[in-house]
């Protein structure tokens, strides 16, 4: 593969492995505050990054069987399945199908994690790691960007409901790129 392709693929990957934590850490405290929901409770969603956290624990299964690609996709079509799933909840009242449904999320995004590294880690030689680094670091913070504020700002513009699902759209979209990936 040409460097130029390489960091293509790179960069697209890490878009998709950004765009979650963006969404987690951004749009999910305004979601629920929007929606009356305690300080104390929005608070105790922290508890939802355990699985970036504890990724490592099933990292060598993710390492050991089924392709990269295969992993990358099936992990956004989570993302993408798990936010329909968000509309039609209570956000005022989050229920434990609620709670299930962003573990599920962070879970899936935290596995995601696992492929999108070793499949950098996969393609980089020598002479490409600075700029690998460089654009992973790159797309995964537009990635946080579009998915943080950018993702506020459509739900001010179009509501909560068009927001969940132009966020699944965009997932099962780059789902079906990241099948593409070499």
């Amino acid at each position: 593969m040409t460097q130029r392709r390489v960091l293509f693929w790179i960069a697209v990957l890490y878009f998709a492995e950004g765009l979650p934590f963006g969404i987690a850490y951004d749009v999910w405290p305004v979601f629920f505050r929007v929606h009356g929901v305690s300080l104390t409770e929005i608070g105790l969603m922290s508890l939802l990054s355990l699985p970036w956290t504890w990724k490592l624990l099933w990292a060598p299964l993710v390492d050991r069987w089924g392709c990269r690609q295969h992993w990358i996709t099936a992990s956004l079509a989570v993302l993408g399945a798990v936010t329909l799933a968000i509309v039609p909840q209570d956000a005022s009242n989050p229920s434990y199908l609620m709670w299930g449904l962003l573990l599920l999320f962070t879970t899936a995004s935290a596995t995601q994690d696992i492929a999108v590294d070793a499949y950098a880690v996969d393609v980089a030689t020598p002479e490409t790691v600075g700029s690998i680094n460089g654009t992973r670091v790159s797309a995964a913070r537009a990635a946080m960007l579009a998915g943080g504020g950018g993702f506020l700002i459509l739900a001010d513009v179009t509501g909560w409901t068009t927001l969940w699902v132009a966020l699944a759209v965009l997932l099962f979209g780059l789902a079906a790129v990241a099948w593409t990936s070499p």
